[in-house]
């Protein structure tokens, strides 16, 4: 059976809005852990998110840090350099990134006009938020011999520091096959943006050998705790197809996809989730990989015949923040007299009006101000 489904467009990589301390520079000793380098590049004039790569730090001593990781599974470890009054990371220019054993492969700024390399270092500006961005155009510069062969690496980055872990239990293989199906199960460090109803988890699975991870966006709906996900485009395959991650229906017998999710409705390939966004839990519903195409309208043509993975499960637990902007609750007197009631969203961004059914902090501003907060689900009287 075959399905079509319009395929999202491309998306700006955007800051995070979610951590917490957005004006504190992380110091060197504080720059060390697990990050994602978030990748755009430019197609027909239009930039979007290209690749999600997971790598780490850790501090070097005499103001450096080293990265490992960062362009893909394999490459080589390096030093930039750290500065902790402004929280600027500095790479420079040319640094060997990967050993091809035949070859070397070399990470540079790149004039566009010129289609030349720039020999200066490559800069990531704090933003605040745990956040760096760089926007200046990246290339990939592999050397054979006196031959120079160069690849985007991207259009402007963004460098965040991982705030949650996903997990997941996943199938690959058909019951009843030579080898059988074969489960494994993953775990990976992962990011989380919420703001508003609006959620986007990064890295939430691998999608290739290269180790590159997938984001899933989508809105959350807080009186019913849940969440609803786009399907989303996870790569290319040697054929000139494509692979799509959908919601799914499956049998529990034999553990394999019946079909994607919601077929015949508008969610048709959406994926649910349950969240607690008091905890800091999203548990989403089963979803599959499938082999897809594209057809001449735009549209995305998926065959549920053919599979390429089942994950029956995910969960992601995310850093609920310590912290919102608001004063941590007091004991209070309550023949205290009030002098307003503020309410905040959970990401602690502060609201006229809450609807019915939301979670928010209520806080309660004594006269002698003093104040209270607490946690709630809003209902109207």
């Amino acid at each position: 059976m075959t399905k079509k489904i319009l395929l999202i467009s491309a998306f700006a990589v955007t800051a995070a809005l979610y951590a917490q301390e957005s004006d504190v520079i992380p110091t060197q000793e504080q720059m060390t852990g697990d990050f994602l380098v978030l990748n755009t590049q430019e197609y027909e004039g239009e930039k979007g998110l290209a690749s999600i790569k997971p790598f780490t730090v850790s501090p070097a001593g005499e103001d450096s840090i080293t990265v490992s990781g960062f362009y893909m599974t394999g490459c080589l470890s390096f030093k930039a350099k750290y500065d902790e009054t402004n929280g600027k990371i500095s790479i420079p220019a040319g640094i060997p990134i990967y050993n091809m054993e035949t070859y070397m492969t070399y990470l540079y700024p790149w004039d566009a006009e010129n289609e030349e390399v720039i020999m200066r270092p490559i800069e990531y500006k704090y933003v605040g938020n745990n956040t760096w961005e760089c926007n200046t155009d990246l290339m990939l510069v592999a050397i054979y011999g006196e031959e120079m062969q160069a690849t985007t690496f991207s259009n402007g980055s963004q460098i965040v520091r991982c705030n949650a872990t996903s997990n997941n239990v996943s199938y690959v293989g058909a019951v009843g096959s030579q080898d059988g199906q074969i489960e494994y199960v993953e775990s990976r460090r992962s990011y989380v943006t919420i703001s508003g109803n609006i959620i986007d988890v990064y890295n939430i699975l691998q999608v290739d050998q290269y180790g590159y991870g997938l984001r899933m966006s989508g809105t959350i709906d807080q009186a019913a705790g849940k969440a609803k996900f786009s399907y989303a485009l996870t790569g290319y395959t040697n054929d000139g197809t494509y692979r799509i991650l959908t919601g799914c229906e499956y049998n529990e017998e034999t553990n394999m996809p019946t079909g994607v999710s919601y077929s015949g409705t508008s969610d048709y390939g959406m994926v649910y989730a349950t969240i607690d966004l008091i905890e800091g839990k999203i548990i989403f519903d089963p979803m599959a990989i499938w082999v897809a195409e594209y057809t001449t309208d735009g549209n995305i043509t998926v065959n549920d015949n053919l599979l390429f993975e089942f994950i029956k499960s995910v969960e992601v637990n995310y850093e609920v923040p310590l912290s919102t902007g608001i004063e941590t609750p007091v004991v209070v007197d309550m023949q205290k007299e009030i002098e307003r009631i503020d309410f905040y969203t959970v990401d602690g961004r502060k609201i006229k009006e809450p609807l019915d059914g939301m979670f928010v902090i209520k806080v309660t501003v004594y006269k002698d101000k003093s104040s209270k907060a607490e946690k709630m689900l809003f209902r109207r009287n």
